[in-house]
């Protein structure tokens, strides 16, 4: 079953392009693909505990921890190389309109500052010499 979003629920926003290069982006995308593998983690053992629970075969498992590991590299690799479930995506996409109002506010308070502080230099006087 194929679903699909009614353009009239897509919400266009003005946010530069630009902002997704900077520092603060790559960081907030960076943490967001992070939450994504984690809570893929978490999911799957809880999955595989409650099988083994049903199934009576969680006593004696000497590679546990060895599962767990990679239980969690295979969430990472989910999310950082194919693009995961686009958790992560939503979640980034729900908070990059605050990141560019937020250094947009920053960028006109540092300008508002320096127009401040800037005064006007007078002209000297000319002086006219002769001679």
């Amino acid at each position: 079953m194929i679903y699909s979003i009614p353009t009239s629920k897509i919400v266009k926003t003005d946010i530069d392009p630009e902002i997704h290069k900077t520092p603060d982006a790559l960081k907030l995308k960076e943490s967001c693909q992070q939450f994504e593998a984690i809570l893929w983690t978490k999911l799957w053992k809880d999955m595989q505990k409650t099988a083994r629970s049903i199934s009576g075969s969680d006593k004696g498992r000497p590679y546990q921890q060895m599962e767990e590991l990679s239980l969690e590299m295979a969430s990472d690799d989910l999310v950082i190389q194919s693009g995961g479930a686009g958790l992560w995506k939503m979640l980034y996409d729900s908070m990059i309109g605050k990141l560019a109002a937020d250094q947009e506010a920053e960028a006109r308070m540092k300008a508002d500052e320096e127009a401040a502080n800037y005064e006007e230099v007078p002209e000297s006087p000319g002086f006219d010499v002769q001679g």
